[in-house]
């Protein structure tokens, strides 16, 4: 009977254990930014067409961006050109780059820096979008033109001075 016991505790801790493992396992296969955002907001992210010079909002400057932190100041609809310094570049989780750009050279501030995000379909298509060259950008001043969206999740834990971004990057070339 003792015997039959601890064979009954061993199966159902193997089996909680294993159970617990399968949803782990499950958890970590999801993609990290698919934290409930909507299909309309994947769907901007993932933009396959770079912005016309007629899709380009004049108005949305690193500093307006930085000013203007609501949702209502620009429209998602829009591209934009931001001249900045690239304070720090790193792969994340979901394959994007998430470059930090700020008016100043080695800007320390976080809210004073903006995120761009260039995506993998991006990465691919362009050797200046590629993980290598992106990686190499810290400490140079770049002109980044993709397309404006404004970041649903308030808690990113990425430092951010506006929850506006170029999502996606489309081109970046050195600034003058």
């Amino acid at each position: 009977m003792r015997n039959l016991k601890n064979r009954f505790a061993a199966v159902v801790v193997l089996a909680l254990a294993a159970g617990l493992g399968l949803s782990g396992t499950a958890r970590a296969a999801e993609p990290a930014a698919d934290k409930g955002e909507t299909a309309a907001a994947k769907k901007l992210r993932g933009r396959a067409k770079a912005p016309t010079a007629a899709d380009i909002d004049a108005a949305a400057t690193l500093a307006a961006l930085l000013a203007k932190d609501d949702k209502a100041a620009f429209s998602e609809a829009k591209g934009a050109t931001i001249v900045g310094w690239v304070v720090q570049s790193e792969k994340e989780e979901d394959g994007d780059f998430h470059i930090a750009l700020a008016a100043e050279k080695g800007e320390t501030d976080t809210r004073k820096w903006m995120v761009v995000e260039v995506t993998p379909a991006w990465q691919k298509k362009s050797a200046a979008l590629a993980p290598a060259a992106l990686r190499k950008l810290v400490g140079t001043k770049v002109q980044v033109t993709g397309w404006l969206y404004y970041e649903p999740d308030e808690d990113q834990p990425d430092p951010r001075g506006t929850r506006w971004e170029i999502h996606p990057v489309t081109a970046i070339v050195p600034a003058k």
